[in-house]
């Protein structure tokens, strides 16, 4: 497993998001909430290949319970702890008071479920609730991590967000989505402008929902404006020798200022198998970049945005 070190910590490169744990996640029979001993097996898996940190929320079922669970059961036997990332949100803003106790509350709860006094990482979920309430949220978030009731902050954000705002936040982490195909933030200096602000970014949609791995053969008709996209990107990983879902990997870790990147998975297999790719990710060169930089530069917007994929006529 690669490791990067940020801020105090040594944490694995593979952030396995655990939303699949707490609740039925996606389509299909295989995406059925799991059993507590599946789900443990899932994570003493990951704990065993040296994934070390896991993204959780309150309102992925009872993700956080379960981890809670794992951690009181089975962690201790490995002499560690894991480093685990939760998220709060919506928040009730009817008034200041009504604003801090809601965080609090939901904070309480978020530390009974993991079995912890300190959280490891407090995670905003909705942009949106900072944006209106910035000055408030800071204010509140100081006040809570002066009682120790967490270490790091953060915030989760999408594309469309003002990454300028967030890096100006005091948040110490932020979680963003970032795949091969959408080079918005990059070009724009959004991801540069978190780098510098020394957070740490932790990508997620790595993959853009399973279309990296998809031909122009099997692709839905609705989406036949995927095609150029997925025939260029099909030649690059010729060009370059790399399979789809390493290049797609090695892309994201290879953008400046990315501390890590969240996978979720559906079963111990696919944990071994997204743990495998991380061991064959590479540092991109010059004449990667470029080449991407090319391809992708002019995308069509309906590629890199899924809910319109099904929604156009």
């Amino acid at each position: 497993m690669k490791y990067i070190h940020t801020k105090g910590l040594d944490l694995s490169r593979f952030m396995l998001g655990t939303v699949q744990l707490g609740m039925e996640y996606g389509l299909g029979s295989d995406r059925a909430k799991p059993s507590s001993e599946k789900a443990f097996a899932m994570l003493d898996q990951a704990a065993a290949l040296g994934i070390n940190a896991f993204d959780t929320a309150n309102n992925y079922g009872d993700a956080e319970c379960i981890l809670g669970q794992w951690q009181k059961k089975r962690y201790r036997d490995l002499g560690a702890f894991p480093w685990i990332v939760t998220k709060i949100g919506p928040l009730k803003d009817e008034s200041f008071d009504c604003l801090r106790d809601d965080i609090r509350r939901q904070v309480d709860a978020c530390r009974r479920n993991l079995g912890v006094e300190t959280i490891d990482c407090l995670m905003l979920h909705n942009y949106e609730d900072y944006e209106a309430h910035a000055k408030a949220i800071q204010k509140i978030f100081a006040e809570l991590r002066d009682e120790h009731a967490f270490r790091y902050s953060a915030i989760s954000a999408y594309s469309r967000n003002d990454y300028g705002v967030i890096a100006e936040s005091g948040f110490d982490a932020v979680q963003i989505p970032l795949n091969i195909f959408d080079r918005g933030q990059i070009e724009s200096g959004g991801i540069e402008k978190l780098a510098k602000a020394n957070m740490m970014i932790f990508a997620r949609s790595v993959f853009l929902q399973g279309l990296v791995f998809l031909t122009p053969q099997v692709l839905d008709r609705r989406m036949d404006f995927c095609i150029p996209a997925l025939e260029t990107f099909q030649r690059l990983c010729g060009e370059f020798e790399l399979p789809p879902a390493v290049l797609s990997l090695s892309f994201v870790l290879s953008v400046p200022g990315i501390t890590a990147a969240v996978l979720g998975c559906d079963n111990v297999k696919q944990v071994q198998d997204n743990a495998k790719l991380f061991d064959q990710t590479v540092q991109l060169t010059k004449m990667h970049w470029n080449a991407l930089r090319k391809a992708f530069m002019n995308i069509d917007e309906r590629v890199i945005n899924p809910g319109v994929w099904f929604n156009h006529t």
